[in-house]
This record gives C-alpha cells, sequence and structure tokens, in this order.
C-alpha cells in the first residue's frame, strides 16, 4: 500500500519513499538489488511503487528525443528497434503498462520493451480506427517511431505482425478482464 507522509509517498511496508524506489530503477537497479536495499519490501510493493509513479506522474514537457529515441538498428525489411535515449518517468510509464500486461515478468527492460510494443500497437488500434492520440506517453512513443521507422504507419499489417498482434490481442482482453 502507498501512503502519504509529510510531503512525499512511501511504501507501507519500509516506509520507502517512491521516488527513491523509481530513481533505483532509473539507475538501472534490478528488482532483486532493491530487495536487497529494502529488505521489508516485498516485489509486490515495488510493482505497486512503480505503477503508483506511473498513474501519478506526467510526462516532462521537453524535447521529444529528450523523452524517447529509437533507432533501426536493422534494415528497411528487418526493422530492430533500439532505444537510445530514455527519460526516467517514460521508462517508469512503459515498464509499468509492460508488467500490466505480463505480470508474471519481474526483467525491469523486458517490462519497458514490452510497454513500448503495447503502446506502438495501441497507437495502431488508434490510427485504425481513425481516433486521436491524445494519451501524453503515447503521443511520445507515436513521435520516436514514426522518426526511427516511418512505414511504421504505412503498412499497419505488416507491422501488426512484427510486433507479434494476435498475442497481444489476447493480452490486452485478459489485461481488459482483470486475468
Amino acid at each position: 500500500m502507498i501512503e502519504k507522509r509529510h510531503k512525499s509517498f512511501v511504501t507501507s511496508n519500509g516506509l520507502v519513499p517512491i521516488d527513491n524506489i523509481v530513481n533505483k530503477i532509473g539507475a538501472g537497479k534490478t528488482i532483486e538489488l532493491l530487495l536487497e536495499m529494502f529488505p521489508k519490501l516485498t516485489k509486490e510493493d515495488i510493482f505497486e511503487a512503480i505503477h503508483f509513479y506511473a498513474d501519478n506522474t506526467t510526462v516532462p514537457n521537453m524535447d521529444n528525443e529528450k523523452l524517447l529515441k529509437v533507432e533501426n538498428t536493422g534494415g528497411r525489411d528487418d526493422v530492430i528497434i533500439e532505444v537510445t535515449n530514455l527519460n526516467q518517468v517514460v521508462y517508469i510509464k512503459l515498464l509499468s503498462i509492460g508488467h500490466q500486461y505480463y505480470n508474471e515478468v519481474e526483467d525491469f527492460s523486458r517490462l519497458m520493451n514490452q510497454g513500448l510494443r503495447i503502446v506502438t500497437l495501441l497507437n495502431i488500434e488508434c490510427f485504425e480506427a481513425n481516433t486521436i492520440i491524445k494519451d501524453e506517453l503515447a503521443l511520445v512513443v507515436n513521435e520516436a517511431m514514426q522518426m526511427a521507422v516511418p512505414d511504421i504507419v504505412n503498412d499497419f499489417e505488416s507491422t501488426k505482425n512484427d510486433l507479434d498482434y494476435n498475442e497481444f490481442k489476447t493480452r490486452k482482453k485478459k489485461t481488459q478482464n482483470g486475468s
């Protein structure tokens, strides 16, 4: 559980400030290291802190390339996305989304990558439905992906196939149903 203490939010277990947890994650600490650093915390406490931070923090207003920059290190036909710059707030938000869909995964970088994939696919669903993207994270991801892979919005079927859209739909349905 998250509690408000003085001017910050803390975990109920151990009274660890949420900012301390996400700053350690942003600095590359793993869940195992966090559990060693904060022995009163559980994995659930750490993920609760991640979700709380993601839900209550806005993406900073700055140049998109300082928020998220991705590059295609493959070719035109073999797209390989590599994240080359990532703001901590964007990282935690992507990690949180990845965990919502893949709650069995504990590796932060894998969860962030899944979050990036999920947001990209959600954006494609918006484009196909002719819906305007309003979510701040979705807008950041959309711009970064279009800069790296301009064809991403020209060939939805290929992009959906590359990003395993069918598996995403299954996970999305389970997430929406609370499973």
